[in-house]
């Protein structure tokens, strides 16, 4: 693994934006595991301009994102389908039918999280996995006491999760969540 430390937040996520854009110019048809919040709304801003100055081409792109809020559907502003079409998708060439985000409307939240597991599978993997890290200490979501190898899945948000996004329900958030182990993934950022 290599550390690369940044002077300022905004030089990191231009960093990650090009790492990511070398991937893409490398394997056109990656498979991108992406991450939401508000460091990857810098990350998605990179992306977009690198794509529209640069030419940056994610038509062949997949991508598996890490997490939905459970009982939100996929067009509440508060949702992370949302958030991903807003943020990224809607601003980059990359077909919306390549965009996977779990479903947290499903019926059945089990099956619905073997069938994302099944179509990652399908993919080959992750061939690159976006990350973040929360105030409480989690990775991609998955929660403190989250086994390392866990999979997609229903999980209730920490206390401090639930308040650190907070603001952006305007109170508490749901207290489910899917998520998808980034352990899913072949290297990360």
């Amino acid at each position: 693994m290599e550390v690369i430390i940044r002077p300022t937040a905004e030089q990191a996520a231009e960093l990650v934006a090009w790492l990511i854009a070398a991937r893409v110019r490398s394997k056109p048809n990656l498979v991108l595991g992406l991450a939401t919040g508000r460091t990857m709304e810098r990350v998605y801003d990179h992306l977009a301009s690198i794509q529209r100055g640069k030419g940056l081409d994610f038509s062949h792109c997949r991508t598996f994102n890490l997490d939905e809020y459970i009982g939100i559907p996929a067009a509440d502003e508060h949702s992370y389908r949302y958030y991903m079409n807003h943020h990224l998708f809607r601003r980059i060439n990359i077909d919306l039918a390549n965009t996977h985000v779990p479903d947290g409307m499903a019926a059945d939240l089990r099956a619905e999280a073997a069938h994302y597991e099944h179509q990652i599978r399908e993919t080959g993997g992750i061939d690159l996995q976006l990350l973040g890290i929360g105030e409480a200490g989690h990775i991609g979501f998955n929660e403190p006491l989250s086994a390392l190898m866990s999979r997609t899945r229903e999980k209730a948000l920490t206390p401090v999760t639930r308040q650190q996004n907070a603001a952006m329900f305007g109170g508490d958030p749901n207290t489910g969540f899917f998520i998808t182990s980034p352990s899913g993934g072949n290297s990360g950022i």
